[in-house]
C-alpha cells in the first residue's frame, strides 16, 4: 500500500531534521557569532567615535591617538562591551541550539576558547582585574545564552510527537 492512514509517509515530515547537531559545528557556530560579532560591534563603535572627534576638529594624529587610550570607563568603551555581551549571550544560545544536547558541554567548550582568545588578545598593560571581570562575565554570558538555548530544546523536544521506529521494508 502507498500510504496507509495509520502510519506517516515514509519520508518522515517535511522540513523535519535531526534534533542533535555536531558539537563542533555548534562551537564554532557560537564562536563566529560571539567573536566576529563582537568585533563588528567594536569596529562601528570605533568608527562612529572616530567620525565624531573629527567634527571636534582633531587631527587624524590626535583621532588615533584618541581611539588608542580610550578609557575603559567612557561611553564608547562601556557600550562595546555591553554589546559583545549581547553577542556572548547569542553565541552561546546557538551554540546550544546547534547542539541539541549537552548543551552546557558544548557552551562551556566554546566558553574556555573564547576566554583563551579574550587572553591571547589582551594588552600587557592591562589591569589584571579588568581582565579578570572580562573572563567571568564572558563564561556567564556564554552559560546564560546555553540555558536559553537548552530551554528552546527542551520545549521543542516536549512540543515534537514520539517518532514511531519504522518496520523492515519486508514487513510491511
Amino acid at each position: 500500500m502507498a500510504n496507509q492512514p495509520t502510519r506517516p509517509p515514509r519520508g518522515g515530515a517535511p522540513g523535519r531534521h535531526s534534533a542533535y547537531g555536531s558539537a563542533l559545528q555548534a562551537i564554532a557556530t557560537g564562536l563566529v557569532i560571539d567573536l566576529v560579532g563582537s568585533a563588528l560591534i567594536a569596529a562601528l563603535l570605533s568608527l562612529i567615535y572616530a567620525m565624531h572627534l573629527s567634527q571636534t576638529g582633531m587631527t587624524d594624529a590626535q583621532i588615533r591617538d584618541a581611539l588608542d587610550n580610550l578609557p575603559a570607563d567612557s561611553a564608547v568603551s562601556v557600550l562595546s562591551q555591553l554589546l559583545g555581551a549581547a553577542c556572548s549571550v547569542a553565541g552561546g544560545y546557538a551554540c546550544a541550539r546547534v547542539a541539541g544536547r549537552d548543551e552546557y558541554r558544548c557552551a562551556g567548550a566554546m566558553a574556555t576558547i573564547s576566554v583563551l582568545l579574550l587572553l591571547l588578545l589582551t594588552p600587557d598593560d592591562a589591569p589584571i582585574d579588568l581582565a579578570l571581570l572580562q573572563v567571568l562575565c564572558e563564561i556567564a554570558c556564554v552559560l546564560l545564552g546555553a540555558k536559553y538555548g537548552r530551554e528552546y530544546n527542551e520545549r521543542r523536544r516536549r512540543a515534537e510527537p514520539p517518532r514511531e521506529i519504522a518496520a523492515p521494508e519486508h514487513q510491511r
